[in-house]
């Protein structure tokens, strides 16, 4: 069987390669790697990097953040690793092989951000590296919060996105974490589907929920909105 070939993903500042990661570049990973707020973030783990894109992103946004870049799947780390190496940020960004689980990290993160995979309840695909990078038999919510409960600062923000589902299950168990929501944001296809996704931000103290929607189409395919225009610009080529 012939190995479908995957052009390079170039974005303004960088670009992607994912010949080899099992999960591609997609909408949900740049909506929470560009919604994520780590403008005063010293420290950021990216927990489940996949191609390295949302670690990238981060220094991007942030011009003196140093961000670990956690990935289980030696696939996706040899796309991720040259995707590193080719970017502007290459001394900022390093990279564990690893389950976030085996991780051993003194650190105190001011960020934690991760787009876990979500497929809870289906059947893994056979595929045993696209299992890894989808199925939460290697990495659930849960992991993320439990990690955070240990390695986050005391002022920092834990950044993930879900399924609508998953993610009010998350926001209900975050408490026994010590965690508390402070941003959610209900992400549509279109204005007139229902939210899909939901991007949360966490932190470790009550704190007044900011809570809106975000819509990324209009009613014709690749007709973005003013607003996810506006979320994205600084990475997409397009806007």
């Amino acid at each position: 069987m012939v190995k479908k070939k995957y052009q390079a993903f170039n974005f303004k500042q960088f670009s992607i390669q994912q010949e080899n990661a099992a999960m591609k570049i997609g909408t949900d990973g740049i909506l929470l790697g560009a919604w994520a707020d780590t403008s005063n973030s010293n420290y950021i783990i990216d927990i489940g990097t996949g191609t390295g894109v949302i670690a990238i992103m981060q220094c991007q946004k942030n011009t003196s953040a140093l961000v670990d870049a956690v990935e289980i799947s030696n696939e996706a780390c040899i796309d991720a690793k040259q995707n590193i190496k080719n970017s502007p940020w290459k001394d900022r960004i390093y990279l564990h092989e690893s389950s976030i689980q085996k991780l051993i990290s003194n650190k105190k993160y001011d960020h934690i951000i991760s787009n876990p995979p979500f497929f809870i309840n289906s059947l893994s695909p056979e595929d045993i590296e696209r299992k890894k990078a989808r199925h939460t038999t290697h990495l659930s919510y849960v992991d993320i919060l439990n990690f955070a409960t240990k390695n986050l600062s005391k002022k920092g923000k834990v950044s993930v996105i879900l399924p609508v589902e998953d993610g009010e299950k998350c926001i209900l168990i975050s408490n026994k974490f010590e965690l508390w929501i402070s941003r959610k944001c209900f992400v549509q296809p279109k204005a007139h589907k229902k939210p899909h996704r939901l991007l949360l931000e966490f932190t470790n103290e009550k704190t007044k929920v900011s809570e809106n929607k975000l819509v990324i189409e209009n009613k014709e395919r690749h007709n973005y909105t003013e607003e996810y225009k506006a979320i994205t610009k600084d990475f997409y080529t397009i806007f």
